[in-house]
């Protein structure tokens, strides 16, 4: 006879797993779109792409959008882990605090 508690644990270690890659979908979703749209203001021939340039026309094109719900605490961190992951060249501005982005590197 089988126990709940024995079938319990594997299924919530399932789930947990599951949501941990949802939220790794979410995270590089969010990234993607942080690219694409950094890339449309490079190619629309903006000189200094601001972090926050980039937060709104996000927002314009996609009204929704908020980092929280792909995973990340602010705007800055999403930027930051785009850098981190190598896909995105960020210089920090003392002057305002923000970010101006130099370049958008694509995996090929």
């Amino acid at each position: 006879e089988k126990t709940p508690a024995k079938t319990a644990a594997p299924v919530g270690k399932a789930a947990a797993r599951e949501e941990a890659g949802k939220e790794a979908d979410r995270r590089d979703e969010a990234i993607d779109l942080v690219l694409e749209t950094a890339d449309a203001l490079f190619a629309e021939g903006v000189d200094r792409v601001w972090g926050s340039m980039v937060k709104q026309t996000l927002k314009r094109r996609r009204p929704g959008f908020n980092e929280t719900f792909y995973g990340f605490r602010s705007f800055s961190d999403l930027l930051e882990e785009a850098e981190d992951r190598g896909v995105l060249d960020l210089e920090s501005d003392e002057r305002s605090g923000g970010y101006v982005i130099h370049g958008v590197r694509r995996e090929e």
